[in-house]
Protein backbone atom coordinates (compact mmCIF):
# COMPACT_ATOMS: atom_id res chain seq x y z
CA UNK A 1 0.00 0.00 0.00
CA UNK A 2 1.13 2.95 -1.07
CA UNK A 3 2.37 5.92 1.95
CA UNK A 4 0.16 9.29 1.94
CA UNK A 5 -0.81 11.94 4.43
CA UNK A 6 -3.75 11.08 6.35
CA UNK A 7 -5.61 14.17 8.31
CA UNK A 8 -4.58 13.84 12.08
CA UNK A 9 -8.49 14.34 13.11
CA UNK A 10 -8.24 17.62 14.78
CA UNK A 11 -11.62 19.53 15.36
CA UNK A 12 -11.45 21.89 17.89
CA UNK A 13 -15.14 23.16 19.36
CA UNK A 14 -14.28 26.70 17.60
CA UNK A 15 -13.32 25.48 14.19
CA UNK A 16 -16.23 23.65 14.13
CA UNK A 17 -18.51 26.29 14.93
CA UNK A 18 -16.51 28.72 12.63
CA UNK A 19 -17.13 26.25 9.70
CA UNK A 20 -20.65 25.91 10.54
CA UNK A 21 -21.18 29.77 10.29
CA UNK A 22 -19.75 29.88 7.07
CA UNK A 23 -21.83 26.85 5.84
CA UNK A 24 -25.17 27.81 7.42
CA UNK A 25 -24.84 31.23 6.11
CA UNK A 26 -23.89 30.11 2.50
CA UNK A 27 -26.70 27.65 2.67
CA UNK A 28 -28.88 30.44 3.33
CA UNK A 29 -27.72 32.66 0.21
CA UNK A 30 -26.79 30.41 -2.09
CA UNK A 31 -30.22 28.48 -2.79
CA UNK A 32 -31.66 31.96 -3.17
CA UNK A 33 -29.27 32.62 -6.77
CA UNK A 34 -30.60 28.64 -7.57
CA UNK A 35 -34.09 29.65 -7.43
CA UNK A 36 -33.57 32.80 -9.34
CA UNK A 37 -31.38 31.23 -12.21
CA UNK A 38 -34.02 28.14 -12.67
CA UNK A 39 -37.07 30.74 -13.06
CA UNK A 40 -35.00 32.63 -14.87
CA UNK A 41 -34.27 29.74 -17.53
CA UNK A 42 -36.92 26.87 -16.37
CA UNK A 43 -35.28 24.17 -18.33
CA UNK A 44 -34.10 20.23 -17.05
CA UNK A 45 -30.72 20.50 -18.30
CA UNK A 46 -30.03 23.94 -17.00
CA UNK A 47 -31.45 23.43 -13.45
CA UNK A 48 -29.26 19.94 -13.05
CA UNK A 49 -26.51 22.06 -14.13
CA UNK A 50 -27.41 24.86 -11.59
CA UNK A 51 -28.10 22.03 -8.78
CA UNK A 52 -24.78 20.66 -9.29
CA UNK A 53 -23.54 23.72 -8.97
CA UNK A 54 -24.89 24.96 -6.12
CA UNK A 55 -23.33 21.78 -4.35
CA UNK A 56 -20.17 22.71 -5.82
CA UNK A 57 -20.11 26.14 -4.33
CA UNK A 58 -21.79 25.16 -1.18
CA UNK A 59 -18.84 22.62 -1.12
CA UNK A 60 -16.26 25.46 -1.50
CA UNK A 61 -17.59 27.86 1.20
CA UNK A 62 -17.40 25.06 3.55
CA UNK A 63 -13.45 24.39 2.43
CA UNK A 64 -12.97 27.95 3.19
CA UNK A 65 -14.42 26.89 6.87
CA UNK A 66 -12.41 23.97 7.26
CA UNK A 67 -9.38 26.22 6.17
CA UNK A 68 -9.75 29.19 8.39
CA UNK A 69 -11.01 26.44 11.71
CA UNK A 70 -8.16 24.36 10.37
CA UNK A 71 -10.14 21.14 10.62
CA UNK A 72 -8.02 18.03 10.35
CA UNK A 73 -10.56 15.24 10.82
CA UNK A 74 -12.66 13.90 7.61
CA UNK A 75 -15.54 12.61 9.70
CA UNK A 76 -16.42 16.14 10.99
CA UNK A 77 -15.87 17.57 7.74
CA UNK A 78 -18.02 15.32 6.02
CA UNK A 79 -20.98 15.59 8.13
CA UNK A 80 -20.35 19.29 8.07
CA UNK A 81 -20.82 19.14 4.63
CA UNK A 82 -23.85 16.87 4.46
CA UNK A 83 -25.27 18.81 7.44
CA UNK A 84 -25.71 22.44 5.30
CA UNK A 85 -26.12 20.28 2.11
CA UNK A 86 -29.48 19.31 3.30
CA UNK A 87 -30.20 23.04 4.69
CA UNK A 88 -29.59 24.26 1.47
CA UNK A 89 -31.63 21.75 0.11
CA UNK A 90 -34.21 22.31 2.21
CA UNK A 91 -33.79 26.37 1.76
CA UNK A 92 -34.18 26.21 -1.62
CA UNK A 93 -37.35 24.46 -1.35
CA UNK A 94 -38.76 26.94 1.05
CA UNK A 95 -37.81 29.81 -1.29
CA UNK A 96 -39.53 28.13 -4.23
CA UNK A 97 -42.50 27.15 -2.25
CA UNK A 98 -43.13 31.42 -1.65
CA UNK A 99 -42.26 32.10 -4.68
CA UNK A 100 -44.97 29.68 -6.86
CA UNK A 101 -47.51 30.26 -3.79
CA UNK A 102 -47.31 33.77 -4.14
CA UNK A 103 -50.16 36.33 -4.97
CA UNK A 104 -47.52 37.90 -7.81
CA UNK A 105 -45.71 34.70 -8.44
CA UNK A 106 -41.65 35.18 -9.93
CA UNK A 107 -40.79 38.53 -10.54
CA UNK A 108 -38.71 41.23 -10.16
CA UNK A 109 -41.65 43.81 -10.18
CA UNK A 110 -42.06 43.60 -6.59
CA UNK A 111 -43.69 46.45 -4.31
CA UNK A 112 -42.03 46.60 -0.88
CA UNK A 113 -45.95 45.17 0.36
CA UNK A 114 -45.42 42.44 -1.60
CA UNK A 115 -41.36 41.62 -0.90
CA UNK A 116 -42.40 41.81 3.06
CA UNK A 117 -44.84 39.60 2.39
CA UNK A 118 -42.63 36.92 0.61
CA UNK A 119 -40.19 37.37 3.16
CA UNK A 120 -42.70 36.79 5.78
CA UNK A 121 -44.13 33.77 3.94
CA UNK A 122 -40.38 31.99 3.76
CA UNK A 123 -40.17 32.49 7.49
CA UNK A 124 -43.26 30.72 8.06
CA UNK A 125 -42.65 28.22 6.02
CA UNK A 126 -38.97 27.55 7.17
CA UNK A 127 -40.15 26.99 10.94
CA UNK A 128 -43.50 24.71 9.54
CA UNK A 129 -41.86 22.35 7.60
CA UNK A 130 -45.33 20.03 7.92
CA UNK A 131 -46.90 23.02 6.02
CA UNK A 132 -44.16 22.96 3.68
CA UNK A 133 -44.33 19.33 2.57
CA UNK A 134 -47.84 19.89 1.96
CA UNK A 135 -47.92 22.69 -0.33
CA UNK A 136 -45.31 20.61 -1.93
CA UNK A 137 -47.17 17.49 -2.68
CA UNK A 138 -50.09 19.34 -4.15
CA UNK A 139 -47.40 20.88 -6.76
CA UNK A 140 -46.37 17.75 -7.59
CA UNK A 141 -50.02 16.93 -8.23
CA UNK A 142 -50.20 19.98 -10.70
CA UNK A 143 -46.71 20.08 -11.85
CA UNK A 144 -43.76 22.90 -11.76
CA UNK A 145 -42.44 22.84 -15.67
CA UNK A 146 -42.40 20.92 -18.76
CA UNK A 147 -40.44 19.57 -21.36
CA UNK A 148 -40.40 21.03 -25.03
CA UNK A 149 -43.32 18.76 -26.59
CA UNK A 150 -44.82 17.71 -23.56
CA UNK A 151 -47.31 18.93 -21.10
CA UNK A 152 -46.59 19.32 -17.43
CA UNK A 153 -44.00 17.13 -15.88
CA UNK A 154 -46.00 15.90 -12.20
CA UNK A 155 -46.40 12.96 -10.16
CA UNK A 156 -43.88 9.83 -9.58
CA UNK A 157 -41.99 11.44 -12.43
CA UNK A 158 -41.33 14.53 -11.27
CA UNK A 159 -40.56 13.24 -7.70
CA UNK A 160 -38.05 11.21 -9.45
CA UNK A 161 -36.43 14.58 -10.89
CA UNK A 162 -36.49 16.04 -7.39
CA UNK A 163 -34.91 13.43 -5.92
CA UNK A 164 -32.26 13.53 -8.71
CA UNK A 165 -32.08 17.28 -7.85
CA UNK A 166 -31.33 16.28 -3.95
CA UNK A 167 -29.00 14.18 -4.42
CA UNK A 168 -27.08 16.10 -7.15
CA UNK A 169 -27.25 19.08 -4.77
CA UNK A 170 -25.95 16.63 -1.33
CA UNK A 171 -23.35 15.09 -3.77
CA UNK A 172 -21.63 17.85 -4.98
CA UNK A 173 -21.00 19.47 -1.25
CA UNK A 174 -20.06 16.06 -0.20
CA UNK A 175 -17.24 15.40 -3.19
CA UNK A 176 -15.83 18.76 -2.96
CA UNK A 177 -15.41 18.71 0.82
CA UNK A 178 -14.36 15.47 1.09
CA UNK A 179 -11.57 16.03 -1.83
CA UNK A 180 -10.80 19.48 -0.62
CA UNK A 181 -9.06 21.64 2.08
CA UNK A 182 -9.54 18.74 4.66
CA UNK A 183 -7.27 16.28 2.95
CA UNK A 184 -4.38 19.28 2.27
CA UNK A 185 -1.40 18.55 4.04
CA UNK A 186 -0.54 20.30 7.38
CA UNK A 187 2.30 20.84 9.64
CA UNK A 188 1.63 19.91 13.09
CA UNK A 189 4.81 21.26 13.98
CA UNK A 190 3.86 24.87 12.89
CA UNK A 191 0.19 24.33 13.11
CA UNK A 192 -0.72 25.97 9.75
CA UNK A 193 -1.35 24.34 6.12
CA UNK A 194 1.55 23.42 3.58
CA UNK A 195 1.81 25.51 0.68
CA UNK A 196 2.59 24.00 -2.32
CA UNK A 197 6.29 25.03 -4.19
CA UNK A 198 6.03 27.60 -7.02
CA UNK A 199 6.75 26.95 -9.53
CA UNK A 200 6.13 23.05 -9.73
CA UNK A 201 9.02 20.60 -10.88
CA UNK A 202 8.62 19.02 -14.43
CA UNK A 203 9.83 15.65 -14.96
CA UNK A 204 9.82 12.64 -17.69
CA UNK A 205 6.40 11.48 -18.00
CA UNK A 206 6.00 8.23 -15.60
CA UNK A 207 5.27 5.59 -17.39
CA UNK A 208 5.55 3.06 -14.22
CA UNK A 209 4.19 4.40 -10.87
CA UNK A 210 5.47 1.20 -8.90
CA UNK A 211 9.13 2.20 -10.44
CA UNK A 212 8.62 6.22 -9.19
CA UNK A 213 7.07 5.01 -5.84
CA UNK A 214 10.39 2.16 -5.67
CA UNK A 215 12.98 4.90 -6.02
CA UNK A 216 11.02 6.92 -3.51
CA UNK A 217 11.05 4.31 -1.04
CA UNK A 218 14.60 3.70 -1.58
CA UNK A 219 15.17 7.50 -1.22
CA UNK A 220 16.27 8.65 -4.83
CA UNK A 221 14.85 11.84 -4.86
CA UNK A 222 17.18 13.43 -7.78
CA UNK A 223 14.08 11.20 -9.92
CA UNK A 224 11.62 14.36 -9.01
CA UNK A 225 14.79 17.09 -10.02
CA UNK A 226 13.34 19.59 -11.99
CA UNK A 227 13.96 19.03 -15.94
CA UNK A 228 12.85 21.95 -17.95
CA UNK A 229 13.93 20.10 -21.00
CA UNK A 230 10.63 17.53 -20.81
CA UNK A 231 8.58 20.45 -21.82
CA UNK A 232 9.63 20.31 -24.91
CA UNK A 233 7.39 16.58 -25.03
CA UNK A 234 4.01 16.06 -25.61
CA UNK A 235 3.89 14.31 -22.33
CA UNK A 236 5.51 14.87 -19.29
CA UNK A 237 5.31 14.62 -15.41
CA UNK A 238 4.56 17.58 -12.96
CA UNK A 239 5.47 17.32 -9.31
CA UNK A 240 3.92 19.70 -6.41
CA UNK A 241 6.05 19.51 -3.20
CA UNK A 242 3.94 20.77 -0.22
CA UNK A 243 6.24 22.08 2.90
CA UNK A 244 6.02 24.32 5.99
CA UNK A 245 9.08 26.17 6.80
CA UNK A 246 11.28 23.76 9.68
CA UNK A 247 9.18 20.75 9.12
CA UNK A 248 11.35 17.93 8.45
CA UNK A 249 8.23 16.27 6.20
CA UNK A 250 7.26 17.00 3.01
CA UNK A 251 4.82 15.67 1.10
CA UNK A 252 4.75 15.24 -3.04
CA UNK A 253 2.30 14.93 -5.50
CA UNK A 254 2.97 13.73 -9.04
CA UNK A 255 0.63 14.16 -12.07
CA UNK A 256 1.49 13.19 -15.69
CA UNK A 257 0.75 16.16 -17.94
CA UNK A 258 -0.47 15.68 -21.68
CA UNK A 259 0.09 19.36 -23.18
CA UNK A 260 -2.58 20.96 -25.38
CA UNK A 261 -3.19 19.64 -29.19
CA UNK A 262 -5.63 19.98 -31.61
CA UNK A 263 -8.99 21.12 -30.36
CA UNK A 264 -8.32 20.31 -26.85
CA UNK A 265 -6.95 24.11 -25.39
CA UNK A 266 -6.19 22.92 -21.97
CA UNK A 267 -3.50 20.10 -20.67
CA UNK A 268 -4.87 16.86 -19.47
CA UNK A 269 -3.57 15.92 -16.24
CA UNK A 270 -3.72 12.60 -14.28
CA UNK A 271 -2.54 12.22 -10.68
CA UNK A 272 0.11 9.48 -10.14
CA UNK A 273 1.20 10.01 -6.62
CA UNK A 274 -1.06 12.20 -3.78
CA UNK A 275 0.54 13.55 -0.94
CA UNK A 276 3.07 10.52 -0.45
CA UNK A 277 5.36 11.95 2.62
CA UNK A 278 9.14 12.49 2.38
CA UNK A 279 11.18 12.74 6.03
CA UNK A 280 13.76 13.92 7.35
CA UNK A 281 13.81 16.76 4.98
CA UNK A 282 15.73 15.71 2.32
CA UNK A 283 16.99 18.46 -0.52
CA UNK A 284 14.17 18.39 -3.73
Amino acid sequence: MVEKYTPAGHASASSVITTLVIGIVASLLLPLFYIILSQLIPNIWFIAICAFLLGMALGLMINLGIKIGKIRNFRIAVVIAIVCSLLAFYVQWVFFDAVMYSRRGFTFNQSSTDLKQLILDMGFLFVHPGILFKEIVALNEVGTFRIQGSSNISGILLWVIWLGEFLVIIGGTVFVVGNGQVKLPYSELNDQWMKPRKPSSVIPFVEDKEHLINQLNNRNFDILKNNPEVLREAEYGEVVIYEAMGDPTKYISVMNVTAPSGKNKQARKKKVLSHYPIQNNPSI
